[in-house]
């Protein structure tokens, strides 16, 4: 009855991994002319959680199992089944990439649950444990409240930033006469290269 509940979430792939896959999942159904559409939907549905999703990925493979039987049911490569079933696999392709990157995209680009170390999930960072007074936190029983008048960590200051010194100034004026005398320099030997 009161299990552990739902596991912290799964750190997805950050990086380059996770773009390889977005792209592998991308071209699978394009590669494979539309017979592999139903992967792109169904790695979708399992990374989101969403129940769409799964209706979609379900709906997904219904309309693939038709346009797939118009081709097996064709007599020859001439006839009109197999150019229906073809267009529709190609039509299901470009469109399920299609959606699998706009969904994944927006899915990434969403912020991740933040874990605690109190083992709270989606709070906002910076929060700690709450606090309740022992007066109005209800005692049952010989036991003693362990939040009563617990005082709350605070984070330690943050460190000044390092002190800049100004006499860099002088470095500046050194380095401007340096340039001044390279461009003469090199003035005076392009104008002896173009006589």
């Amino acid at each position: 009855m009161h299990g552990p509940g739902y596991g912290p979430p799964q750190p997805s792939p950050s990086g380059a991994g996770a773009i390889v896959l977005r792209v592998l999942f991308a071209l699978l159904p394009l590669v494979s002319i539309g017979m592999l559409s139903w992967t792109a939907l169904l790695r979708l549905a399992i990374v989101t959680r969403r129940g769409a999703h799964w209706v979609l990925f379900w709906a997904q493979l219904a309309v693939f199992v038709l346009f797939f039987s118009f081709i097996v049911a064709a007599p020859d490569e001439n006839d009109w089944r197999m150019d229906v079933g073809m267009m529709g696999l190609l039509a299901l392709a470009v469109a399920s990439t299609a959606y699998f990157l706009y969904a994944d995209i927006r899915h990434a680009a969403q912020a991740p649950f933040v874990v605690h170390p109190f083992g709270q999930y989606g709070a906002p960072a910076g929060y700690g444990p709450p606090h309740i007074p022992g007066t109005t936190a209800p005692q049952f029983g010989p036991y003693v409240n362990p939040y009563a008048d617990t005082p709350v960590p605070s984070p330690p200051p943050a460190p000044l930033p390092p002190q800049r010194h100004a006499p860099a100034a002088p470095r500046i004026e050194q380095v401007r006469a340096e340039l001044d005398e390279l461009s003469q320099y090199l003035r005076k030997g392009t104008e002896g290269e173009a006589r």
